[in-house]
Parts: structure tokens; C-alpha cells; sequence
């Protein structure tokens, strides 16, 4: 049972050693959104771009993130599954901003909703170990949840000018927990090294 421990704490040990590529991407997630805030008269076409080569940055840390740790971390195959996801996604809404922009609440909220249940297990599995934060990890997971499904909702009931107004702020607050969990993984790499 000791041995079992020990060669996944190894295993865990080598996944968290790009904790630095998490927070680069909280800093590019809290920097969309300001930008977002900053100029609402972007027209959703702009935003549906802007959105498209978010998900495809997104996308390829999350591949890279998976490939980088291919010696057994627990959920790696789910972590490159979400990474070409975003990437088909991003290139959708890249090089097909008029379909995009009709459809952009729907896979803005999905994506969103996806992350947030994927901040959460990490939230969970960090708390399974003792790491301090792991409750601010999850609870920032179920607040993005809560506005994910706030997003889907929002052109049904409230139109286009909400929609920019939640997006803005949901990137933000998935950038400032990915910024978060960026820094308990930074802590976890800094414990390990020692």
C-alpha cells in the first residue's frame, strides 16, 4: 500500500512541474476579460474572435500539459481530451465568426461549465492531500459554475449587451482561480523540491 502511495506522490510530483504555464494562462484569462470591460463596443464578431483564439491558446497548454506529463498522472487522458476539444472549438469560432457569433453564449457557457467542474476535481483532489486553499479552489469552481449556466442563459432572457457584461467578468474570475491554483500547484513543486 506504502509502495502504491509513494509511486503516485512521484507521479504527482512531475505533473506540477508546468504549474508556471497555469498562471500564464489565468493572466491571459483575467486579460481578456478586462479588455472585454474596457471596450463593450467590440461587436460580437470581435469578441467571437477574441473568444476562438482564447480557446485555442487554452487548448494547446492543456494538450501541452498532457503530453509533458505522460508518465501516469492520474486524469492525464481527460486533461488532452479538453485540450483538443478547445482547439476543434477555438478553430471553429476562429475561422467561422458569423456561425460563431449566433452560438457564441452556448459555447462560452459550455466551455465555462466544463472548466469549472475540471476546477473542482482538481479543488477536490488537493483537499484529499491536505493542501492549503484547496476550499477557495473549489468554491471559485462553483461560482464559475454558477455563472457559466448564468451565460446560457442570458441572451434568452436579457440579450447580447448582459452577455458581454458576464463574459467579462466570468474570464476574470476563471483567470484570477486559474492565477490561484497556479500558485498552490507553485507551492506543491516548491514542498516537492525540497
Amino acid at each position: 500500500m506504502n509502495e502504491l502511495f509513494f509511486e503516485q506522490l512521484e507521479k504527482s510530483k512531475r505533473a506540477i512541474h508546468n504549474w508556471w504555464l497555469v498562471i500564464a494562462l489565468g493572466v491571459l484569462m483575467i486579460g481578456v476579460g478586462v479588455v472585454v470591460f474596457v471596450f463593450p463596443g467590440f461587436s460580437y464578431w470581435t469578441m467571437s474572435l477574441l473568444f476562438g483564439l482564447l480557446l485555442l491558446i487554452s487548448g494547446c497548454v492543456y494538450v501541452w500539459l498532457a503530453a509533458t506529463n505522460s508518465k501516469g498522472v492520474v486524469g492525464r487522458g481527460w486533461v488532452m481530451a479538453g485540450g483538443i476539444i478547445e482547439i476543434l472549438l477555438g478553430v471553429i469560432l476562429t475561422f467561422a465568426p458569423g456561425v460563431s457569433a449566433m452560438t457564441l453564449p452556448l459555447f462560452l457557457g459550455f466551455w465555462l461549465l466544463m472548466r469549472s467542474f475540471a476546477l473542482m476535481g482538481v479543488g477536490a483532489d488537493m483537499s484529499s492531500i491536505r493542501i492549503r486553499g484547496a476550499g477557495w479552489t473549489i468554491f471559485s469552481g462553483v461560482i464559475l459554475m454558477i455563472f457559466s449556466i448564468v451565460i446560457v442563459l442570458q441572451p434568452i432572457y436579457f440579450g447580447v449587451e448582459a452577455v458581454i457584461a458576464w463574459v467579462g467578468a466570468t474570464l476574470i474570475l476563471f483567470g484570477i482561480s486559474m492565477c490561484t491554483l497556479g500558485g498552490q500547484l507553485k507551492n506543491l513543486h516548491r514542498h516537492f523540491s525540497k
